[in-house]
């Protein structure tokens, strides 16, 4: 596969960010152009979203094996690797497949379990925008608003759709997703013995779901050294609904390691 697409802010000491499904990097320009002050920062586009390349398979393996090519075009050593949901996921696949590549990890608001998700139901709905006969972004907010009832989700999907033509597309491979999601919601079982000592945060939304006490034995199985922390009044994008404290947990953690 090519390289992933991927854009680059600041010089210093190497930062990859990695966003979640239906996300981007351009998701994460924000807080990269905060953290590109004192480090270089690296945010792709996994595969099969944004601009990079559409395949039909995505597992973690996959998706960290991306991440390290990327890691080798740019000749990057001591790295700090951060992670969203999906994207944090694979982060964590590619800290416990090759630890040596890093120096430090991040994950944002999800653990190294399965979960179950209703993923799908948001493809099905996005399939169903007749993209041909759409105007304008507003109608397809309207109809994606009569099956889904998260405003933030609607916005997060609606930003992978861009105009064709006279009509729209959408820009993420939605085949694609669909074939891996049951893949996207579990954690790969060839991990299962591996253990990474890298200095590790956890960092959660405390209103989120996704990382909760229930899930402290897996993540310290698996990451001995983590230290974990939760945003008051933060859901599952602490980083977009809390970010100022969002940043000053994450360079509190990448200037001490």
């Amino acid at each position: 596969m090519k390289h992933l697409n991927y854009t680059e802010l600041g010089q210093g000491r190497p930062i990859i960010i990695l966003h979640g499904l239906f996300g981007s990097a351009r998701n994460w320009q924000g807080i990269a152009r905060s953290l590109a002050d004192s480090h270089h920062v690296i945010t792709p586009d996994l595969r099969n979203h944004g601009q990079s390349p559409h395949t039909q398979s995505m597992s973690y393996m996959e998706m960290a094996d991306d991440v390290i090519a990327i890691a080798d075009k740019l000749k990057l050593n001591d790295v700090i690797i951060l992670g969203h949901s999906m994207g944090g996921k694979v982060a964590m696949t590619a800290a416990l497949s090759n630890p040596e590549r890093f120096s430090a990890l991040a994950v944002i608001d999800i653990a190294p379990v399965s979960y179950e998700h209703d993923f799908d139901e948001l493809i099905t709905a996005m399939h169903a925008l007749k993209l041909d006969s759409l105007k304008n972004r507003t109608q397809a907010e309207e109809a994606l608003g009569k099956v889904i009832d998260d405003i933030g989700v609607i916005q997060l999907l609606l930003q992978n759709l861009v105009r064709s033509g006279d009509g729209f597309k959408w820009r993420i491979n939605l085949d694609g997703i669909m074939a891996n999601l049951t893949l996207i919601g579990q954690f790969p079982d060839s991990l299962n013995n591996n253990a990474c000592r890298l200095p590790s945060l956890f960092l959660g939304g405390a209103e989120s779901d996704y990382l909760r006490n229930i899930h402290n034995t897996a993540i310290y199985n698996y990451f001995p050294a983590a230290e974990i922390t939760m945003i008051n009044g933060a859901g599952h994008w602490p980083h977009a609904e809390k970010p100022n404290e969002f940043l000053k947990h994450i360079k509190t953690f990448i200037n001490f390691v």
